[in-house]
């Protein structure tokens, strides 16, 4: 989390950190909200081919088991396999949990940012609104 590190009395490492939590938190919610697949479409990064944070994750935690490789490469919108796409990250990586973890270590460090420069309410309440919870 170098990006998240002081590099001077302005708002560079803060403003990273937030960028941080914003991408991630964005991949997360591609995968598991249904507020945003009601509006956006289920799944779309899969869709897309994307190796966004929760999937690169996965991949990683078992590289030997290439499913989730090649539901990217089909650029699938069948929303079963999407699902069973989602299902595997969910059980068998906990890619969701370790993405969730990743956010709440990011939110730390931001709100010590803030305070770290005196807080700001202002601040405070744009980190309340990217909190992921779990069911999200």
């Amino acid at each position: 989390m170098q990006a998240c590190s002081p590099t001077s009395s302005d708002y560079v490492a803060l403003v990273d950190c937030i960028g941080l939590i914003f991408q991630i938190r964005d991949d997360y919610i591609n995968l598991r909200s249904s507020r945003y697949h009601n509006n956006k479409g289920f799944c779309e990064d899969l869709t897309e081919g994307k190796f966004s944070f929760p999937i690169i994750h996965s991949i990683h935690k078992d590289p030997s088991n290439l499913q989730l490789l090649n539901i990217l490469k089909q650029r699938t919108e069948n929303e079963e396999i999407k699902k069973y796409a989602v299902a595997y990250m969910e059980e068998k990586t906990d890619s969701f949990g370790y993405t969730r973890g990743v956010l709440q270590a990011l939110h730390v460090r931001a709100a010590e940012l803030v305070e770290g420069h005196g807080g700001n309410d202002h601040l405070d309440r744009i980190l309340e609104k990217l909190v992921v919870e779990k069911g999200e």
